[in-house]
């Protein structure tokens, strides 16, 4: 389960998981969501139907370091699917809920009053605003409760909350499909690349607020990427939580993954967004780095020449400093490392293998290997106590 730790020495860092072997089914657990010391964790099994019991990991040092992990309420909530094309006449169906991956994110409070509350939200579907053809509004699944609260306490309520756009952009959210979810402040950020677009949900507002944002245009993605746009996609927070940047790797192949084409390489497209005197939103792009620049600062043998960055990552605390994962194809397995890199000098700080090679298929973490050297994933962002970094 890979989750990168705001500080320490090593970008990023492991988890280990061990249900009790009574475990219901033959279920599997998977790491959701996090922001500040909590993680959520989703265990996944089939019990007549798919059935989602989420877990909510407290890392504390208080009075000692130690971890808790507690179990969240069943949501019993159904979703109600609407017709496949807009023209149908059959009835919506009704179904138990699915919680798809990306769409739940999760927020701890830090202003006043909001200190010990958590949210859990799910954005489950948006949908025109009865009678009304360019307002929008978002289905979302919450759960609210407190962070030292027991086992099972809280109770998922199901909201309608109106979408805020500007003019004309409603019909931007005619095809949302969620990519990846981060947490801003107290907003919980759903994001659409293929769109392009971000929806703030504002927490703890008295009244709940979600409004629309639309993405930077470049790199529009086609039609046939947009499940796998997160390979070189993502919005970070960074600036110590003061700021959302947009990384774009772009290749001049048109591949999506992959090694290089011979004579071929990339670009990378980053936007910062800063709030205006007015109180309002923009982007400001800042200045592009091409692979020429990253190979003529650093050698072949830290930086192979047909190996593009992938999974971009800024770093929590500088906005110049990127993760990339960096994936070469080898026999079995694929080895990956994860750079480091300086986006003002265009120098490698560090290489930190993330995968070694066929080396870690007979090491203790042979399974993860298997899964991930094929199919990697971006990391989650989070403020990791450093004492669980000790061994």
């Amino acid at each position: 389960m890979p989750l990168r730790a705001g500080q320490g020495p090593y970008p990023c860092s492991r988890l280990y998981l061990r249900w009790p072997d009574d475990t219901k089914g033959s279920g599997t657990a998977e790491l959701a969501a996090a922001h500040r010391d909590l993680l959520l964790f989703r265990l996944v099994y089939f019990d007549l139907h798919l059935t989602y019991d989420h877990f909510l990991c407290v890392a504390s040092s208080d009075p000692v370091p130690h971890i808790e992990l507690k179990r969240l309420p069943l949501c019993t909530i159904p979703m109600v699917l609407p017709p496949f094309f807009k023209e149908d006449t059959v009835e919506p169906m009704t179904t138990h809920r699915w919680f798809l991956s990306n769409t739940v994110g999760l927020v701890r409070g830090s202003s006043p009053g909001h200190e010990d509350e958590f949210v859990l939200a799910q954005l489950a579907s948006i949908t025109n605003t009865p009678g009304t053809h360019d307002l929008k509004e978002a289905e979302v699944c919450v759960l609210r409760s407190r962070v030292s609260a027991t086992d099972d306490e809280g109770k998922w309520e199901l909201q309608k909350i109106p979408i805020q756009h500007k003019e004309h952009q409603y019909w931007r959210l005619d095809d949302w499909s969620t990519s990846a979810v981060t947490t801003f402040n107290n907003l919980i950020c759903w994001i659409c690349y293929y769109t392009g677009g971000i929806l703030f949900y504002d927490v703890f507002a008295e009244t709940p607020r979600i409004s629309y944002l639309r993405l930077p245009t470049h790199n529009r993605p086609l039609y046939r990427e947009r499940g796998f746009l997160e390979v070189n996609r993502s919005i970070c927070v960074t600036d110590g939580g003061d700021a959302l940047k947009y990384t774009s790797v772009v290749r001049t192949d048109d591949r999506l993954c992959g090694p290089l084409e011979h004579r071929e390489g990339y670009r990378i497209i980053a936007d910062i967004l800063k709030t205006t005197e007015i109180a309002d939103m923009e982007w400001v792009r800042e200045p592009i780095v091409t692979a020429s620049e990253f190979w003529r600062h650093n050698t072949s043998e830290r930086l192979p020449r047909d190996a593009v960055p992938e999974y971009p990552l800024v770093s929590m605390h500088d906005p110049s400093i990127i993760y990339f994962l960096l994936s070469e194809e080898e026999e079995k397995i694929n080895k990956v490392s994860v750079v480091t890199m300086d986006m003002v000098t265009n120098k490698m700080i560090s290489v930190f293998p993330y995968i070694k090679g066929e080396e870690d298929l007979y090491g203790e973490d042979a399974d993860m290997v298997q899964e991930k050297s094929h199919l990697l994933k971006s990391f989650l962002t989070s403020e990791f106590p450093k004492f669980l970094n000790l061994k």
